[in-house]
């Protein structure tokens, strides 16, 4: 409240600061609204300034800082230099029509400048330079001249806010020219999107072709998207006279042109034509083996400094072709081996490689550890070393990872010379500094978890001590805090301590919320209620788990109603919960729109689940994820646990506990772990998970799916969650801290 009035005080001053009346000489009647607009054009741009501080406001109570200073700045330009410009205007000899073109022209620059801080496209410090590039334009404009020389040393967005305070001046072309050269330079994936936009009169300019040239060799596939549409940017590629282009737009004519597409270096390059690709991918074995083929020799070229087209869409074509086996194997886990795993018995290693490290988010234990078993079987020489050689290491991290959680990483390891098995090991944990998310950081920190080895632990943890070293003696912060914090995880953690103790000490460390538990006030609403939301999917295992799920509210302890859907569940004793369960459909399009109506009845009705719970196979958990609120302190995925899913689970959700499994969820694991979850929330307990897997071990233990049971991560025991929670804390603390603090 106190800051919303501090703006309005300094709005209003500010408006006062720029009445005809103050600025020292008279204005006529009918320049005097003008005047006006640009006193509320002012306010909004301090009020724009004034939002985007407000993140930041934890500054202010540690240290003057030189980023004050830029908003001090930032602030004299939006007010004094902004009136400066109007006395400037006013007290000139132009004639009305020309002071109201300039002054109208400032006003439409403020407006812009509000409008895009406020949503995010502008940096809001960038008001000084915005200001003075006015006014130098403002003098060329004057004197003749063409603002296009106005340009240098100016970010490009100041520019385009700049340029349409003067579109009269004859230079306004050029410069608005200049301008989309230097955005198409800068955001390359964001021009064809802009062609159909703001830029659409460029459309048919030279230069155009060769700007979609260049975004084709690194967005093919957006390219792809508009060559195959009824647009005016989709005529405009179909006429590029670039081979690359052509060759996209051929790819868009062919039948199978989405399993096409990813082959788009090897058909620049001859290696075959549409036609022969045409006669392999209705032959699903042989299409997967040329993609993986294709992919290795893709790696090999980059890995040399060759450019190569659509990498990254090869590799998500393998993985697409890669789920289909996957799911094939996992549908058949009752039957015997033989006729499970008779999909894959023409396979090479290096074919079965590329299901294991793309079934991470779907694969069962099972099927893990037979796939494994046969990849191992067919190498020959029998080695891990040569078989990561031949795949160039492709992904080996994610593969380390995933060996360790299935206890095989000893066997791989022991295939090799223990030199090079140590290689291997300090690979795995070097570099991740280099790459662009934190997914083989968190691999890293996964892997951790599973090893239990003690000889290799300590050797991991001295490898991840020497790069942080490396890291400090580089001053690279990211990959201080990284190495800082996998150097934390590994070495906090002491024979037999209890698992309780462990989280409380890495939760004090690095000034998390508690990871051992979740308070029960935290669960609760403003109303005293605990709401939660439940999503089934409409194929044959989702049928199943809803109706196993519903079999648990059965008797008078539960209220239950019912509408086209979703039910909802309210409990009639203990503590007051209400259940949303979306209903599962056969048709994917009721699927989805159950989805956005139960998402929107709770919009409306300002009702912010604190459990989530998704009760289907990984391909439905992007859809799970969309639901999320902020509010979520409980998320229980019940299938995968990949990095993907976490990150984008803790992005939308930063505070939320996951549960999940290194396999898809069972209903026999499921349904105890949920019935434990809200029995504690009737008694209006705090959920310690701890004390609540112990209860669930021993239970499960006597059943056949204990075995399951141990594929489910706690949040207690989440490192990839804890990981990613405690990096981003640990980067908002260094942003924090004193210059002259250079510790990570």
């Amino acid at each position: 409240m106190m800051h919303c009035l501090l703006i309005w005080i300094l709005g209003w001053n500010l408006v006062g600061m720029g009445k005809p009346d103050t600025i020292g000489i008279s204005v006529p009647i009918s320049r005097q609204l003008i005047h006006e607009q640009i006193n509320h054009a002012q306010a909004e741009a301090l009020h724009a300034l004034y939002s985007t501080l407000d993140t930041s406001a934890a500054r202010y109570d540690t240290r003057l800082t030189d980023m004050q200073a830029r908003e001090a700045r930032a602030r004299e330009a939006l007010t004094k230099e902004v009136n400066d410009i109007q006395l400037f205007v006013e007290s000139s000899a132009y004639e009305h029509r020309i002071k109201y073109y300039y002054l109208y022209g400032l006003y439409h620059v403020l407006s812009l400048y509000a409008y895009q801080v406020q949503h995010g496209e502008l940096d809001a410090l960038l008001a000084p330079l915005l200001i003075k590039q006015f006014r130098e334009m403002m003098q060329a404009d004057m004197q003749g001249k063409s603002i296009a020389s106005c340009l240098d040393d100016v970010p490009y967005q100041v520019g385009f806010i700049n340029i349409e305070g003067f579109p009269n001046n004859y230079g306004y072309r050029v410069a608005k020219t200049i301008l989309f050269r230097a955005f198409a330079a800068a955001h390359p994936e964001q021009v064809l999107t802009s062609l159909q936009g703001p830029y659409a009169e460029f459309l048919n300019e030279p230069f155009t072709d060769t700007i979609i040239a260049r975004v084709a060799r690194l967005y093919p596939q957006r390219v792809y998207d508009y060559a195959t549409s009824y647009t005016a940017v989709g005529n405009a590629i179909r006429r590029n006279p670039d081979s690359l282009v052509q060759t996209i737009v051929r790819i868009g004519q062919a039948p199978y042109a989405i399993q096409i597409l990813p082959f788009l270096d090897g058909l620049v390059h001859k290696q075959y034509t549409i036609q022969q690709l045409e006669k392999i991918i209705p032959d699903q074995d042989a299409y997967y083996r040329l993609c993986v083929q294709t992919v290795i020799d893709m790696r090999r070229k980059w890995l040399n400094d060759t450019p190569v087209l659509n990498l990254k869409g090869m590799e998500q074509n393998v993985k697409r072709a890669a789920l289909h086996y996957i799911r094939t194997i996992n549908d058949l886990h009752d039957t015997l081996d033989a006729v499970r795993f008779a999909c894959v018995d023409a396979f090479t290693p290096q074919e079965i490689y590329y299901l294991l490290i793309n079934g991470e988010e779907e694969i069962y234990t099972s099927s893990y550890v037979g796939l494994f078993k046969r990849m191992m079987q067919r190498l020959q020489p029998p080695r891990g070393d040569k078989l990561l050689m031949s795949v160039y290491f492709d992904r080996f991290k994610k593969f380390i990872t995933m060996a360790a959680a299935y206890n095989t990483l000893n066997d791989f390891l022991q295939s090799m010379p223990e030199a090079n098995a140590t290689a291997l090991m300090e690979q795995f944990v070097s570099g991740l500094e280099k790459t662009e998310t934190l997914e083989d950081a968190v691999d890293v920190a996964d892997a951790f978890g599973s090893i239990r080895d003690a000889r290799l632990l300590d050797f991991l943890r001295r490898e991840v001590d020497k790069n942080y070293l490396v890291m400090q003696k580089q001053q690279n912060q990211r990959g201080q805090v990284i190495y800082a914090l996998l150097a934390s995880l590994f070495s906090s953690r002491v024979h037999d301590q209890q698992d309780s103790v462990w989280s409380q000490d890495i939760s004090r460390k690095f000034h998390l919320p508690p990871i051992d538990k979740v308070p029960f006030s935290s669960l609760v609403g403003d109303n005293g209620r605990v709401y939660e939301e439940v999503l089934f999917y409409g194929d044959k295992d989702g049928f199943e788990s809803f109706n196993s799920f519903m079999s648990s509210f059965r008797g008078n302890e539960w209220k239950i109603t019912k509408n086209s859907y979703w039910l909802t569940i309210e409990s009639q004793r203990g503590k007051p919960i209400t259940i949303f369960v979306k209903l599962p459909f056969a048709d994917a399009d009721q699927d989805e729109l159950a989805m956005s109506k139960l998402s929107a009845y709770l919009n409306a009705q300002q009702i912010h689940p604190t459990i989530y719970i998704h009760r289907g196979h990984s391909y439905h958990v992007n859809a799970t994820i969309a639901q999320l609120q902020s509010s979520a302190r409980i998320v229980i995925l019940g299938s995968c646990g990949g990095y993907n899913s976490l990150a984008s689970v803790l992005q939308v959700s930063p505070q939320a506990q996951i549960i999940s499994s290194k396999q898809t969820g069972t209903l026999f694991v499921n349904e105890p772990i949920i019935r434990a979850i809200e029995e504690n929330i009737l008694a209006g307990k705090d959920i310690v998970w701890e004390k609540l897997w112990n209860q669930l071990a021993a239970e499960l233990r006597k059943t056949p799916h204990y075995d399951q049971f141990e594929d489910y991560i706690p949040p207690h025991k989440n490192m990839g969650a804890i990981f990613i929670k405690a990096y981003h804390q640990l980067m908002q603390d260094n942003a924090d801290r004193p210059a002259s603090d250079d510790e990570p």
